[in-house]
C-alpha cells in the first residue's frame, strides 16, 4: 500500500512537470498568426456583420453596419445566423499574390469567399466547408485555404460563414513557404499522436480477446473513439477515412463523443470495482452508459444541431460521476486507483475543459482547443504506468509459487533455448543449401549449355536493364551482333561436332577480349552472338570488335585432326538512350549493320 502511495505521489509530480512543459508550448501556439511579412496587422481592420436571416448578398457589403472583431480567434459559439467577415490586404503585389488565406477550423459547414479589388470588382469566388466532399478543396488539407495568386494589388477579402458547429474563426494570412512548412510539421505530429493512441486502443482490445477482462475492451473502445474524435476535430478523419461522406463527417463528432461516453463510463466502473462497494453509484453509472449508447445511435440519424447540446450536457454529467467515483475510491485506498483514476481524471479534465470552451463558459485558447488531445495523451501515458503497477502487484503475489518452480522452469527454458539454437542452425543450413541450389538453377536457366555464354532470354533482360541504366546516367550503350561466316558450309564439310567446337572456341575468344566487368557476351541463336557494352561509344566498340575480328582471323579452330580458320561478320550500333526509348530498336540497328557487313562480302565490321 505504502509503495503504491509513493508511486502515485511521484506520478503526480511527473504529470505536473509534463503540464508545465506543455503550457509554454500552448502559449506560443496561441500567439497571433495574423501577421505576414509585408502586411500591416490584419486584426485592426478585421470586421464582421451578423446576418440573422441569411439574406445578405455580397454586392451590398458597403451598406452593412460592420463591427470590429476584437478577439482572436473570432468566436461566436453555436448560432443559426450567418456571419460575414471583411478585411483588406495592402502592400507589395508580389507578396500578396504569394500568400494564402487560411481558416484553421475544419468543422465549419459552409464558407463562401469573395476576393474584391480596389475597384470593387470581383476577382474570384470560392465555396468551401466540411459539407462539401473533401476532394473538391483547392488544396487537400484539413484547413480551408484560399490562394491569392490571382490578385495583382490591394485586395478586400469578404467571406460568409454558416455552420451548425461552434463558429470559431482562427484566421491567418501566410506565405506559400509558411503554408507548406506548417502543413508538413503538423501532419507528422498529428499522425504520430493518432497512431499511438489508436494502436494502444487496438492493443488493449487484443488483450481482452485473450484475457477476457472487459476493462481492456472498455479502455480500447474509449481510446479508439477518442483518437477518432481528435482526428475529426483536426480534420484528418475527413481527409483520410471518409473524404466522400460529408453527411457522416457532419455528425461524426456527436456520434463519436457519445461512443466515448459509453465506453468511458463502463471503463471507470470496471476498473474502480464499485459494483459491490458502491452499488447505487454502479447502477447510476450503468444507466448513464445505456443513455450514452442510445444517444450514440441517435446521433447517426438525427441532426447535429439537435444532438450536440444533449451530448455535451451528458459529458458534463459523466465528468461529475467520474469525479465522485475517483474521490470515493481514493478515500478507500484502493491501490490501483491512485494511478488509474489520476489517468482517467486527466482525460476527464481535458474533456471538461474542451466542452466548457465550446459552451463559452471558459475563454477559448489553443490550450482549450487541444485539451482533448492533451488529456488523452496524458491518460495514455498514465494508464501505461498504472498497468505497470498492476503487473507489479500480480508479480508479488506469484513470487512464492515461482520460487518453487524456478529450477524446473530454468531447465525448461534452457532446453528450449538449446532446441531453438539447434533449430536455428538447421534452418540456416537448409536455407543456405536452398539458396545455393536456387543460384545454380538460375545460372543454368540463364546459360547456353553449349558455349557457356549467357543465353538469349538473359540477354533480353540485360538489354532492358542496361538500356534503362544508360538512360538514367545519359551514357552511351553499344550492341554488337556477330555471325560466323559460312557456318553452314563448315557443318556440311566437317560435321556438327566440329561446328559445335567452333561455337565453343569462338565464345572463349570473345570472353578473352572482354575485360571490363560490365561487358557481356551472349549466344543469340545458331551461329549468332551478341555483345552488350555499357558506357561504350562507337569508337570504343569498334576497337573491341577489331580485337574479336583479329582473334578469329589469326588462329584456327582445332578439333581432333581437323582445323579451319573461321571469320566473322560484325555489326555495331550505339545510342545514348532516352527514358522513353525502345531497346529493341538498338538491337535491330545492330542486326541491320550485321546484315550489311554480310552483303559487302563478310569478314568485316560495319558500324
Amino acid at each position: 500500500m505504502g509503495r503504491c502511495m509513493r508511486r502515485s505521489r511521484a506520478l503526480i509530480l511527473i504529470v505536473i512537470a509534463l503540464l508545465t512543459t506543455l503550457m509554454p508550448v500552448s502559449a506560443a501556439a496561441a500567439e497571433s498568426n495574423f501577421l505576414h511579412a509585408g502586411f500591416r496587422e490584419i486584426l485592426p481592420n478585421f470586421q464582421f456583420v451578423e446576418d440573422t436571416q441569411v439574406m445578405y448578398e455580397w454586392q451590398d457589403f458597403h451598406e452593412w453596419d460592420w463591427q470590429r472583431v476584437d478577439t482572436e480567434p473570432a468566436q461566436f459559439g453555436y448560432t443559426e445566423s450567418a456571419y460575414w467577415f471583411l478585411f483588406t490586404l495592402e502592400g507589395d503585389p508580389d507578396i500578396i499574390s504569394d500568400a494564402w488565406v487560411r481558416v484553421n477550423y475544419p468543422l465549419l459547414d459552409y464558407l463562401e469567399f469573395y476576393l474584391i479589388d480596389s475597384n470593387n470588382t470581383l476577382i474570384s469566388k470560392y465555396s468551401l466547408g466540411d459539407r462539401y466532399p473533401f476532394d473538391q478543396r483547392i488544396v487537400k488539407h484539413p484547413a480551408f485555404l484560399i490562394p491569392l495568386e490571382d490578385v495583382s494589388g490591394d485586395v478586400t477579402v469578404l467571406f460568409r460563414v454558416r455552420t451548425e458547429s461552434s463558429l470559431e474563426l482562427p484566421l491567418a494570412v501566410i506565405s506559400d513557404h509558411q503554408l507548406w512548412s506548417s502543413m508538413e510539421s503538423t501532419s507528422w505530429l498529428q499522425g504520430l499522436f493518432f497512431g499511438a493512441v489508436l494502436i494502444l486502443g487496438v492493443y488493449h482490445i487484443l488483450i481482452f480477446s485473450t484475457s477476457g477482462d472487459r476493462g481492456y475492451l472498455y479502455f480500447g473502445g474509449l481510446a479508439a473513439a477518442m483518437a477518432l474524435i481528435q482526428a475529426t476535430i483536426w480534420g484528418r478523419a475527413y481527409e483520410f477515412f471518409w473524404p466522400n461522406s460529408p453527411e457522416w463527417n457532419h455528425v461524426a463528432i456527436a456520434a463519436l463523443v457519445n461512443f466515448s461516453n459509453f465506453f468511458g463510463v463502463l471503463y471507470v466502473t470496471k476498473v474502480a470495482n464499485i459494483q459491490h462497494t458502491y452499488p447505487r453509484i454502479y447502477i447510476i453509472s450503468i444507466g448513464i452508459s445505456v443513455v450514452a449508447g442510445f444517444m450514440a445511435i441517435c446521433s447517426l440519424f438525427l441532426p447535429y444541431r439537435l444532438m450536440i447540446f444533449p451530448t455535451l450536457s451528458l459529458s458534463l454529467i459523466i465528468f461529475c460521476i467520474g469525479s465522485i467515483i475517483l474521490f470515493l475510491r481514493m478515500r478507500d485506498r484502493y491501490p490501483p486507483a491512485f494511478a488509474v483514476f489520476f489517468a482517467a481524471a486527466m482525460y476527464t479534465l481535458g474533456s471538461a475543459a474542451y466542452i466548457l470552451g465550446k459552451l463559452e463558459i471558459l475563454p477559448n485558447s489553443t490550450l482549450l482547443e487541444n485539451a482533448l488531445a492533451f488529456g488523452l495523451l496524458l491518460q495514455v501515458m498514465l494508464f501505461a504506468f498504472a498497468l505497470s503497477i498492476r503487473i507489479g502487484m500480480e508479480r508479488q503475489l506469484r513470487e512464492e509459487a515461482q520460487i518453487e518452480t524456478a529450477h524446473a522452469k530454468d531447465m525448461l527454458l534452457e532446453t528450449e533455448r538449446q532446441q531453438n539454437i539447434h533449430l536455428d542452425k538447421v534452418v540456416r543450413s537448409r536455407t543456405k543449401q536452398l539458396e545455393e541450389v536456387n543460384e545454380r538453377l538460375q545460372k543454368i536457366s540463364a546459360t547456353d549449355a553449349l558455349t557457356g555464354l549467357y543465353n538469349r532470354r538473359y540477354f533480353d533482360e540485360s538489354l532492358k536493364r542496361e538500356y534503362a541504366r544508360a538512360a538514367r546516367n545519359k551514357t552511351p550503350l553499344s550492341v554488337m551482333m556477330i555471325d560466323l561466316d559460312h557456318f553452314k558450309s563448315i557443318n556440311d564439310n566437317y560435321g556438327h561436332v566440329f561446328g559445335d567446337e567452333a561455337l565453343r572456341q569462338t565464345a572463349l575468344r570473345m570472353q578473352d577480349v572482354l575485360k571490363r566487368p560490365g561487358d557481356a557476351a551472349f549466344r543469340y541463336g545458331g551461329e549468332e552472338y551478341v555483345i552488350l557494352l555499357p558506357d561504350t561509344n562507337t569508337s570504343a566498340a569498334r576497337i573491341i570488335a577489331k580485337q574479336i575480328w583479329s582473334a578469329m582471323r589469326s588462329s584456327q579452330i582445332f578439333h581432333d585432326d581437323q582445323s579451319e580458320t573461321i571469320t566473322v561478320s560484325i555489326g555495331i550500333a550505339t545510342v545514348v538512350p532516352s527514358p522513353n526509348g525502345d531497346p529493341n530498336k538498338l538491337l535491330r540497328e545492330a542486326d541491320h549493320k550485321l546484315y550489311r557487313a554480310k552483303e559487302e562480302g563478310r569478314d568485316r565490321i560495319c558500324v
